[in-house]
């Protein structure tokens, strides 16, 4: 009698399992719904959109905001405090990242429910930038999108650089980029061989910071020593403090040249972390902050 009540449960929670993964097999066998994405990346959520193949997503992760029009899809959170019960509560047919995700333990348990997790590298330089975009033409059925994109895309690179000549000087500004880090609510240097790094050194200036990586955690000491010309202010950090004469009065950016002469630029995250088709409007528009004189002729 015992042994035909153990088999009775351990059948009753069976079920209770199947019924549970039933809505993502049932998903991933009806092609004609379509796919159902989840995707915590940035970089590639715009890429999709820039492709006209945003129907595809039904959540994103907390810092996709660009543009305005995927801040009304759900999202599952911090990408690198992610929770599986709501990417699973999505019943998405695939879970879409650049790999900059976590924690791991979830990843695994999105993948142990059998929802697909699709990794694609981020465009960390512009021809890298430009294949990512191509490779999600090509798995969302947005090819011809795709390729008119790109194209358009090395079009207006290759207008903003033809302008780097008049922006060289034997004295380039030196430019530091601020950052809020949300999670320890700090500022955070853009160091070199970053994306803003590049756009910097096309725009004709120099970063302020000297080491090479991702970020540097900033004090008052280190905004000082860095002497910057230009500051440029992430969103989030920047509309915390209210406006360019406010950041000018925080400790150690009170003393730079840049709140001297009141030169503290606002710019939308997204422009700098990442290169895409918005990338040489960016380029001219840091080219007009550090050059004036010039991007006026």
């Amino acid at each position: 009698m015992t042994s035909i009540l153990g088999r009775s449960r351990h059948a009753s929670r069976a079920a209770v399992l199947l019924i549970a993964l039933a809505p993502f097999a049932c998903g991933r066998g009806d092609v004609a719904a379509g796919p159902r994405v989840v995707c915590v990346s940035k970089q590639i959520n715009e890429f999709l959109y820039d492709i006209h193949a945003e129907s595809v997503l039904v959540a994103r992760d907390l810092t996709s905001i660009y543009p305005a029009a995927i801040t009304k899809l759900p999202s599952v959170g911090y990408h690198r405090a992610l929770s599986a019960e709501g990417i699973i509560s999505m019943k998405p047919t695939m879970l879409l990242t650049d790999g900059n995700l976590g924690p791991d333990a979830v990843v695994e348990q999105v993948k142990k429910v059998g929802i697909p997790v699709l990794v694609l590298k981020p465009g960390s330089t512009l021809d890298s930038a430009e294949l990512l975009m191509t490779r999600l033409g090509k798995e969302f059925n947005r090819e011809a999108q795709a390729d008119s994109e790109v194209a358009a895309w090395k079009q207006g690179m290759s207008a903003a650089l033809a302008d780097t000549s008049k922006w060289s000087s034997a004295h380039p500004p030196r430019v530091l980029v601020m950052h809020l880090g949300q999670i320890a609510n700090d500022y955070l240097a853009l160091k070199r061989g970053t994306v803003a790094d590049q756009i910097i050194r096309w725009a004709g200036g120099v970063n302020a910071i000297d080491s090479v990586g991702g970020m540097l955690r900033l004090t008052p000491e280190l905004i000082a020593k860095a002497a910057p010309d230009i500051i440029i202010a992430t969103d989030v950090g920047f509309d915390r403090v209210g406006s360019a004469e406010k950041f000018a009065a925080l400790p150690g950016v009170s003393l730079t040249p840049a709140a001297h002469d009141m030169r503290i630029y606002r710019v939308d995250e997204t422009e700098l972390m990442y290169f895409g088709p918005r990338t040489p409007a960016v380029l001219e528009k840091f080219a007009g902050w550090m050059h004036p004189a010039a991007a006026q002729h």
